[in-house]
């Protein structure tokens, strides 16, 4: 019995470290290549077999898996940015660190947009932020999240074309725009912003098309 028990403690252990190898080559992998890196490829950087890969998960599970992880990190952000004394740094920090992790992640901006429940935290998250600044006299009153989700779509075209050539270029960018959310610009912005809903039917569109030309 106590063989067994030993012999069983064993299994247990080399199943969570090959569940703890996947994770980590997997989450290297799709910073590394994106989305669409194959399973064959995260087995081969984790040092399992294909089969060990399957019965850990499916594609599906480690992406959930993954980015479940890299959205708490960016909860702890926005705990630490509404916690800021001044509402506008804690605001730009917020956007400049979610913006910045996406330069060191391939994946990120794919999975976000393919994932309509991240996509809502995002802006429950950014919706605090903003709200708080613009109560402060900080940003400017007619914005909404979701034109700031669509600000930080623009950078990250920005950080598509310029990346190799130029990795800052997006960070120049931000700061042209983020200047435009001050509260100091009294002229209304033109038209209604984007609904969420919009901007949902929007990303899924592109993401279609993304998928069709690559």
């Amino acid at each position: 019995m106590g063989a067994s028990a030993e012999a069983s403690r064993c299994l247990r252990s080399d199943a969570r470290e090959n569940r703890d190898r996947i994770l980590s080559a997997a989450a290297q992998a799709f910073a590394d290549e994106g989305a669409d890196v194959s399973l064959i490829e995260i087995a081969r950087r984790a040092g399992v077999g294909n089969a060990t890969l399957h019965r850990n998960f499916t594609r599906e599970q480690l992406i959930e898996e993954l980015f479940r992880d890299w959205f708490d990190r960016r909860k702890a952000v926005a705990e630490q940015a509404l916690a800021d004394p001044d509402p506008w740094h804690g605001l730009v920090s917020f956007v400049e660190d979610f913006l910045a992790d996406g330069t060191r992640n391939c994946a990120v901006r794919a999975l976000f947009a393919i994932s309509p429940g991240w996509r809502e935290q995002a802006r429950a998250m950014l919706g605090e932020l903003l709200s708080r600044a613009q109560a402060a006299g900080s940003a400017r009153a007619d914005l909404t999240a979701v034109d700031l989700i669509t600000v930080m779509i623009g950078v990250s075209r920005t950080m598509d074309i310029t990346g190799e050539t130029a990795p800052g270029q997006w960070r120049r960018h931000l700061a042209i725009v983020l200047d435009g959310v001050k509260a100091c610009h009294a002229q209304r912005l033109p038209g209604l912003p984007a609904s969420p809903e919009q901007l949902d039917h929007g990303l899924r569109d592109w993401n279609s098309r993304a998928l069709r030309s690559s």
